[in-house]
């Protein structure tokens, strides 16, 4: 698996802030080697968290080093679509994380989340989990090292 590309959703920028593996680790490697994305939405979440704990934790240096994706028209299109399939299925999802999974397929971007059991409702949506970012990362390190 390569990583060109990847959007971040919330719960791994909270883990990353707070230090908890494997989200740091593999959060911390992404941001070095990869292009980096976060939806509006997600930096929503994470400012709305800021403000309701009334406590700076890092947030505004760590959204600079990452292009932030807007809710626009077509990811808009797109998130009623979903929404309405997530519900007749008896699979919602919420809104909010709708949209981010909306953002993500708009633009062709995996998702790097801990709360792969939920995005996993999102047919088509790419998820990925640190563990996975981790084990990719050991692989590298044994190829290079044989």
């Amino acid at each position: 698996m390569e990583l060109g590309e990847i959007c971040i959703d919330t719960n791994v920028l909270i883990a990353f802030l707070k230090g908890r593996d494997p989200a740091a680790t593999a959060l911390e490697w992404i941001v070095r080697n990869t292009q980096v994305f976060v939806t509006a939405i997600t930096a929503y979440e994470l400012l709305f968290g800021v403000a309701r704990a009334n406590r700076r934790i890092g947030e505004d240096q760590l959204l600079e080093v990452m292009a932030i994706l807007p809710f626009d028209a077509p990811s808009a299109a797109r998130a009623a679509t979903l929404h309405d399939a997530l519900i007749r299925s008896n699979q919602d999802i919420g809104v909010k994380d709708v949209m981010i999974a909306a953002i993500c397929q708009q633009h062709d971007l995996p998702l790097l989340t801990l709360n792969e059991r939920h995005f996993n409702r999102v047919e088509g949506l790419t998820i990925l989990t640190p563990e996975q970012i981790l084990q990719l990362l050991d692989s590298r390190s044994s190829l290079q090292s044989d």
